[in-house]
């Protein structure tokens, strides 16, 4: 009976040995390298910035999270995450953008790192490489609400930078809640064939506007028209209405938030159970529901939106988030009526 206890105590303590040693290798510091196409200010890269900051604040894992950022790298992105990774100090090297021929070159290289690409022009690669994408259909759909209750043209407007899966999913759901609140909306929509160009994004503002449009989607970024010919504009990535105070009606707000704990989840169990990493060769992108955006009304335009349109807004929105009502994503290039 003796030696049955002490084997039984025995294995226990090995048991608890073995359960303490993983718990005392477990990580507790994460470093990652954020290589940002532009720079921080710009709204889809602060989109970013603001929801690492969030997930910084609440430890995932009880990590402590460290991120350093390159700014303003496209053409020499090889290079920018090459030097990261060959430095062996970050874990995580966090591309906002199109990054797959870099990443492919390198991710073999280095197995031990993980890499991230976002958005559209990528393709799957699996292993180390991880691809997230984010779609914002749901909350420009109710922003669409919005604009096809508040135009008095009938006539709603686009003004992007390229047609690709990323914004076409925004501007089919913001032409379509427009829609469904006003079936007389007519839809314009330019691209401005350019990530950044004030100038040709103001031309194209003002080309809607003398076509009749009087609310606009602005998701180029330049809202120097909008405030001074005082229509009904709509940002997007971030809340913009601290730059156009006078003509934002109400902005998208993108929020990497789930993505980022998810990548993060992903390098948790790679250090903490030996496990290979194993990207999925598709996206990964969370809904509204699960945390990935937001609406913000402009409170200078709140005060004029009539209360049953403010209700209309907030019960779709409610409703979406609940995972009541589907928004459908479509990818379609969009087209003007």
């Amino acid at each position: 009976m003796l030696k049955k206890f002490l084997v039984a105590a025995s294995v226990i303590g090995t048991t608890l040995l073995a359960s303490s040693l993983a718990q005392a290798e477990d990580p507790t510091t994460l470093k990652i390298a954020g290589i940002l196409s532009a720079g921080k200010e710009s709204p889809w890269e602060a989109s970013l910035v603001n929801s690492m900051e969030r997930v910084i604040a609440a430890k995932p894992h009880g990590l402590e999270i460290e991120v350093n950022y390159t700014e303003n790298v496209y053409d020499n992105a090889e290079q920018v995450f090459r030097t990261y990774a060959e430095t062996g100090e970050y874990d995580i090297l966090f591309g906002d953008t199109a990054y797959v021929d870099a990443i492919e070159k390198l991710k073999d290289e280095f197995p031990e790192t993980m890499f991230v690409m976002s958005g559209s022009g990528n393709r799957g690669l699996g292993g180390n490489a991880y691809w997230l994408f984010i779609h914002a259909h749901e909350p420009a759909y109710v922003m669409g609400q919005l604009a096809g209750k508040l135009t008095k043209s009938n006539v709603v407007g686009a003004v992007s930078t390229f047609p690709a899966e990323d914004t076409n999913d925004q501007i089919n759901a913001f032409f379509a809640g427009a829609k469904v609140a006003n079936p007389k909306v007519e839809q314009k929509i330019t691209f401005i064939q350019s990530w950044f160009d004030p100038t040709k994004s103001n031309e194209a503002t003002s080309a809607q506007i003398a076509a009749g449009a009087d609310m606009i989607y602005q998701m180029s970024g330049a809202f120097e028209v909008c405030e001074d010919r005082g229509i009904g504009c709509f940002g997007n990535y971030v809340d913009m209405s601290s730059v156009a105070p006078k003509s934002i009606v109400a902005s998208t707000v993108v929020k990497w938030d789930p993505h980022i704990n998810w990548i993060i989840d992903e390098w948790w169990k790679f250090k903490t159970t030996g496990a290979k990493f194993d990207a999925p060769t598709e996206p990964r992108w969370f809904t509204w529901k699960e945390g990935s955006g937001d609406l913000v009304l402009n409170p200078a335009w709140e005060e004029k939106i009539p209360a049953d349109v403010k209700t209309l807004a907030a019960d779709t929105a409610k409703a979406i988030q609940s995972g009541e009502k589907q928004v459908e994503l479509n990818l379609n290039e969009p087209k003007s009526d």
